[in-house]
C-alpha cells in the first residue's frame, strides 16, 4: 500500500519540477512575440515585414523604405525572448511605403489628388466659358495645368477666342490649341 503513495509523490514531484524548469519557447510563440513588438514600435511597418521562426531562428523578409527601419526590425527581433538568432533579409527600397516615410507618401498622394481635382476644375471652368461664348464641338483636357483644346470650330475668330478664354482661366499654365476650323 505504501508503494502507491510513493509513486504518486514521485510523479507529482516530476511534474512540479518539469513545470518549473525553463522551457524553450515554441517557434509560433516567438513569431507572435516578434510580430507584436513590430506592430507596437513606431519605427517599423509590421505589415510590410514578414516573420518566420524555425528552431528559434527568426527570418525577417519584406520591403521597407530605409536602412534604419530594417535595422530597427532586426533589433526588435533580436531582443525578443526565445530568439536564438536573426536572419534579416528585409530589402530596402526608398520608393516603398513604410513607417519612416508614411507621412511623406501621404503628402504626395494628397498633392496628386489636389492636382487631379484642380485639373478637373480648370477643365470645367474653361468648358463653362466656352458654352457662355457659344463655342461648341470642342474637347478640353487639362493635365498639371497644361490645357489642350481639340475639336472643331466655325472660324479663325472662334479658334482664337477659345484659346484666349482658356489662357485667361485661373491655374492654366499653358494652352495647346489643336482646334480645327470646319466651315459649315
Amino acid at each position: 500500500m505504501k508503494v502507491i503513495p510513493t509513486i504518486l509523490l514521485t510523479i507529482m514531484a516530476l511534474v512540479f519540477v518539469g513545470c518549473n524548469a525553463p522551457q524553450p519557447a515554441d517557434d509560433s510563440g516567438i513569431t507572435t512575440k516578434v510580430k507584436t513588438k513590430l506592430f507596437a514600435d513606431t519605427r517599423t511597418s509590421a505589415v510590410k515585414i514578414s516573420v518566420e521562426t524555425v528552431n528559434g531562428v527568426v527570418t525577417l523578409t519584406g520591403t521597407v523604405p530605409t536602412q534604419a527601419e530594417k535595422a530597427a526590425a532586426g533589433e526588435i527581433a533580436k531582443n525578443t525572448e526565445g530568439v536564438q538568432r536573426v536572419d534579416n533579409q528585409v530589402t530596402v527600397n526608398p520608393n516603398s511605403l513604410g513607417a519612416s516615410n508614411a507621412g511623406e507618401k501621404a503628402g504626395e498622394a494628397v498633392s496628386e489628388a489636389e492636382q487631379m481635382v484642380g485639373d478637373a476644375g480648370t477643365t470645367a471652368k474653361i468648358k463653362a466659358k466656352f458654352i457662355a461664348a457659344g463655342i461648341i464641338g470642342t474637347n478640353v483636357d487639362t493635365v498639371n495645368g497644361a490645357v489642350t483644346l481639340r475639336g472643331h470650330v466655325d472660324n479663325a475668330k472662334e479658334k482664337a477666342l477659345a484659346e484666349m478664354l482658356a489662357k485667361e482661366t485661373e491655374d492654366v499654365k499653358r494652352v495647346k490649341n489643336e482646334l480645327v476650323i470646319e466651315k459649315k
